[in-house]
């Protein structure tokens, strides 16, 4: 599994058009257009100790899918819009393993 994470800089003025860029985007399990079929999860973080800071992440089945996505008009305007609203700290990628999460212990004892 690879996984691509873009640190974001975005102006609170811009918030809500940053927010409602992402809505727009397809996810692709649901839709399935062509060079995203195999995103398994996109996510947007706002971190919480760093003000106007956002971080996208996106899990992928394999890295030739993905680089082929990064290369789609589709994900240079998602780029682009980025650019306009506020800047692009960082773009990461590299592989992950499959994370997942232990049940939570119960504070109650029967």
């Amino acid at each position: 599994m690879i996984g691509l994470e873009i640190l974001i800089h975005i102006p609170s003025r811009h918030r809500h058009e940053f927010i409602q860029s992402f809505e727009i985007l397809p996810y692709a399990k649901k839709v399935g257009h062509e060079g995203t079929r195999s995103c398994i999860e996109r996510s947007i973080f706002e971190c919480i100790d760093t003000p106007n800071r956002y971080i996208w992440m996106e899990r992928w089945t394999d890295n030739k899918t993905l680089e082929t996505y990064m290369q789609t008009d589709r994900f240079k305007a998602i780029l682009g819009a980025i650019q306009i609203l506020g800047k692009i700290d960082s773009i990461h990628k590299g592989e992950i393993s499959e994370f997942k999460p232990s049940p939570p212990e119960s504070s109650f004892s029967r």
